[in-house]
């Protein structure tokens, strides 16, 4: 029997009341200092006890059997324990007899939540539902406790997993229902001498726990909580022969620590100055920019009168080039008049020459006309320069028949 992980489906059963419960404060008490030593295990167990007059369930004694699965969040033990129980309460019924005396029975399950709180998880619903549904009127509790947190509750239902009343029952049993109790602790120690301590390792007697220990009887829970004392002082000698070499380790670790301060230091410097560096550097670097910024906004402002000084440049120009090509046309028309002006008086001064030369021909030898048809030949073919004077034109045969026709007039 244990908490498993799943839902497990089990028969509807007919809807009953769920009874109040009493539990004794000395099983909390008991239960805490039994499984504080075990730490973040979980542990689960029985309660055993009976109906009172009122109809309560009555929560006196009970046991931890062996765990065949236990952990921080999951227990379980073995189904045959409830039958153990029950056979249990059978010999102590049938040992000390009465009818008036209440039957002792099993009555509850009692688990730890180590430093998880109380509560009923999904895995504690089932397993009460079932253990309920195996009781006559479903008389039974379930009853957690956190032995970490000193924390504990009482639960009637399994509908109400967060609902829970504390442990505060106190209680008298009368001789005869004492007796039964005892009987019933007496068998489960035999059961324990016999199989073992592994195999029953705790039983709760409750508020029983003072007249079972002046009969004689084995305190599971002294023992246990002498156990952890000695454990726990194992521990504190183990920490403490431990504490020296522990404080050396520090010491050679503060030192490294230290040096490694100190190299970090000695780069934060470096840093530091590095950094320095870089800010004026970048001081600077922005000085260099905002000037270069005052001159672009300087020559941004001075572009409008570039403009419009080049724009005056090209006007000027394209005036330039006109007058240019006005005046290059004027000249060439100049050069091309005087060409043909001069052209036409040369030519009107050799029609006067040889107009006189026509005139002298009468007198001209034969010779003499030959020349000026040789005259007349040369200034045909146009070579003639009409850039020299009108003496220029005649050729020197010209010349010397002219003189010779000078020289004859003079002799005249």
């Amino acid at each position: 029997m244990g908490k498993k992980n799943g839902r497990m489906k089990f028969p509807r059963s007919e809807k009953v009341e769920d009874h109040p419960a009493v539990v004794c404060t000395d099983i909390i008490g008991q239960t805490e200092a039994f499984t504080a030593p075990r730490g973040r295990l979980e542990m689960g167990g029985l309660l055993l006890g009976h109906v009172d007059q009122k109809g309560n369930n009555v929560a006196v004694c009970g046991f931890f059997p062996k765990q065949t699965e236990e952990s921080s969040g999951y227990c379980e033990f073995n189904g045959m324990y409830n039958a153990i129980a029950a056979a249990a309460c059978d010999y102590a019924n049938e040992t000390v007899k009465g009818e008036e005396i209440p039957k002792l029975r099993i009555i509850g399950w009692i688990h730890t939540h180590p430093d998880i709180g109380i509560f009923l998880s999904g895995i504690d619903v089932d397993t009460f539902r079932m253990l309920r549904n195996q009781c006559h009127n479903r008389r039974f509790m379930a009853v957690v406790v956190d032995p970490l947190r000193g924390e504990h509750g009482v639960f009637l239902t399994e509908r109400q997993s967060r609902n829970f009343n504390d442990a505060d029952g106190m209680f008298a049993l009368n001789q005869e229902l004492e007796g039964r109790y005892h009987a019933l602790l007496d068998r489960l120690r035999s059961i324990q001498k016999e199989r073992g301590l592994d195999f029953l390792p705790c039983i709760l007697p409750g508020h029983l726990r003072g007249k079972r220990n002046a009969m004689g009887d084995r305190d599971d829970i002294e023992i246990e909580l002498r156990k952890g004392f000695f454990q726990l002082k194992k521990r504190i000698g183990q920490l403490s022969s431990n504490s020296n070499q522990t404080v050396q380790d520090a010491k050679q670790a503060i030192t490294r620590l230290q040096n490694q301060l100190e190299v970090m230091r000695k780069e934060n410097r470096e840093i530091r100055q590095k950094t320095n560096d870089l800010i004026e550097e970048k001081t600077h670097a922005v000085q260099r920019l905002e000037n270069l910024e005052a001159k672009l906004l300087s020559i941004e402002k001075g572009i409008p009168d570039l403009k419009e000084m080049q724009s005056e440049f090209n006007k000027a120009i394209n005036l330039i080039r006109t007058e240019n090509v006005k005046t290059m046309s004027t000249i060439q028309q100049e050069i091309i008049e005087s060409r043909l002006r001069f052209r036409g008086e040369t030519i009107e001064s050799v029609k006067a020459v040889i107009r006189g030369a026509r005139l002298r021909a009468k007198m001209y030898t034969d010779e003499q006309l030959e020349c000026v048809r040789e005259d007349l030949r040369f200034i045909t073919k146009g070579e003639i320069d009409i850039t020299t004077t009108k003496n220029t034109l005649l050729t020197p045969r010209t010349v010397k028949i002219m003189l010779q026709q000078e020289k004859l007039e003079n002799k005249e």
